[in-house]
């Protein structure tokens, strides 16, 4: 069983034949002779060097538009390491920023924390003066007390 061969028409080659270039009346002509397989070998190398001019014509239109494009993406490359290295150093001076206000605010804190530590061991002296004194009272009023009962005792 073999498989169902494609039927070319003369039009078919026609369309071809113009899409790729070629005057519509030097492509009728071609076709023709294409269909009725009259194609000589001057038809076949004329044909040849067209598609070699197009060929050509179209790679050297690629080079050209890849060239661009990769100019345009280096362009845009640098572009883009310079907006990142903006970005960085803005950052780095940021963090800088922070660390400086960090320190100062550390500091600040550091400083109030003596002073309470200060405030602190100052209450606690004047706290063991009163103390005293009122230890000491308070022993004077107690033999008082003793002195008065062991007088009402004695009596």
């Amino acid at each position: 069983m073999t498989l169902p061969q494609t039927v070319i028409t003369r039009q078919m080659v026609f369309n071809e034949l113009v899409k790729a270039g070629i005057n519509k009346d030097i492509a009728d002509d071609l076709a023709y002779r294409y269909y009725k397989n009259e194609l000589t070998h001057k038809d076949i190398e004329y044909l040849k060097e067209n598609f070699d001019i197009k060929l050509e014509k179209v790679e050297s239109s690629l080079k050209a538009d890849i060239e661009k494009v990769e100019t345009n993406l280096k362009s845009d490359i640098k572009e883009l390491d310079n907006k990142i290295n903006t970005v960085e150093n803005n950052l780095n001076n940021k963090i800088d920023s922070v660390k400086t206000e960090l320190k100062a605010d550390i500091k600040e804190l550091d400083n109030k924390i003596n002073t309470v530590k200060n405030e602190i061991k100052k209450d606690i002296s004047n706290l063991e003066k009163n103390n005293k004194w009122i230890f000491g009272l308070t022993f004077a009023l107690w033999l008082t007390v003793l002195g008065g009962f062991i007088a009402l005792i004695l009596k």
